[in-house]
């Protein structure tokens, strides 16, 4: 069921009822399924938005170890977005990420501590080696496929 969404928005194809009752179901299980219901109940795809509900459902996809959902929970978490704003679980869920070589969660990683940003202190030399990490993720990513 999750495969159906994970070909990214472009390729995306809408469920039907029967569908989306089945990935509703599968989300209790699947952690993947949990992440795509909850970036269609994030966005309003095929469904009404829902930010609490979204984050509910992205936060137990993080919670069984998926790094995309950790990565997604630290930007709502960040933002205040479906729950109350908490930037040191934002810091935990982005480093959990990280530590599963999330290229996105790296490169965001990067970014606060070039920045000195997210409780982070500046350190150029971290944010670089953080950018080659998630560089060499993304290779990894990228032969996977």
């Amino acid at each position: 069921m999750a495969a159906l969404l994970c070909g990214g928005a472009a390729h995306a194809q809408p469920l039907d009822a029967a569908g989306l009752a089945r990935l509703r179901q599968a989300a209790a299980q699947d952690p993947q399924a949990a992440y795509d219901l909850g970036r269609m109940v994030r966005n309003g795809i095929g469904v009404a938005r829902a930010p609490l509900r979204a984050f509910a459902l992205i936060e137990s996809s993080a919670r069984r170890g998926h790094a995309p959902a950790m990565f997604t929970v630290s930007a709502m978490l960040a933002a205040g977005e479906g729950c109350a704003q908490d930037l040191a679980a934002s810091r935990r869920w982005l480093e959990a990420a990280a530590a599963l070589e999330h290229p996105e969660a790296l490169q965001q990683m990067a970014m606060y501590v070039q920045e000195g940003a997210l409780g982070y202190p500046r350190d150029p030399e971290r944010a670089a080696q953080l950018l080659r990490e998630a560089a060499h993720a993304m290779t990894h990513r990228a032969h996977a496929h």
